[in-house]
C-alpha cells in the first residue's frame, strides 16, 4: 500500500470514529449507559484519538523531516506513539471517571509509556545492528 493510500485509509477511519464516537455522545445518558455502552464509548475514543495523532504526527514529521526519511518509517513512527499516547489518555480518562486519578496515577502512566517506547526503540536498534 502506498503512503498516500494509507493516509487516505487512515483519514476516512478517523472521521467514521470520530463520527460513531460522536453519536455514541449524542444517542446515550451516561448516567444510564451499560457497561456496552461505555465500552462502545471508550473504544470509539480511543480509535478517534489514534487517527487523528497519527496523521497529525505523520504531518508534522513530514513538514519538519530536514533529511530524507522513508514515508513508511515516518508513518509506522508516528502510529506507535500515537497508540501509546491515546493508551494513556484513555486510561487517564477511565481512571478519572472511576474518581481514582490522582497526580501520581498519571505521573506513573507517563512512566510506563515511555518505559515502552524506549523499550521498543532499543529492540529496534538491535535489529538494525543485527541486521549489518
Amino acid at each position: 500500500m502506498s503512503i498516500k493510500a494509507y493516509n487516505l485509509v487512515m483519514l476516512l477511519a478517523t472521521l467514521l470514529a470520530w463520527l460513531g464516537f460522536s453519536i455514541i455522545i449524542r444517542s446515550f445518558d451516561p448516567t444510564d449507559g451499560s457497561w456496552l455502552v461505555y465500552a462502545m464509548f471508550y473504544s470509539l475514543l480511543f480509535l478517534s484519538i489514534l487517527g487523528t495523532l497519527s496523521l497529525l504526527g505523520f504531518l508534522i514529521r513530514s513538514i519538519l523531516a530536514r533529511k530524507k526519511v522513508r514515508p513508511r518509517l515516518m508513518a509506522a513512527e508516528s502510529f506507535r506513539q500515537a497508540i501509546i499516547f491515546s493508551a494513556v489518555l484513555i486510561v487517564a480518562l477511565m481512571l478519572q471517571a472511576g474518581r481514582v486519578l490522582t497526580w501520581w496515577n498519571m505521573a506513573l502512566l507517563i512512566i510506563l509509556a515511555t518505559v515502552i517506547e524506549f523499550v521498543i526503540l532499543v529492540f529496534r536498534q538491535n535489529d538494525e545492528q543485527i541486521k549489518n
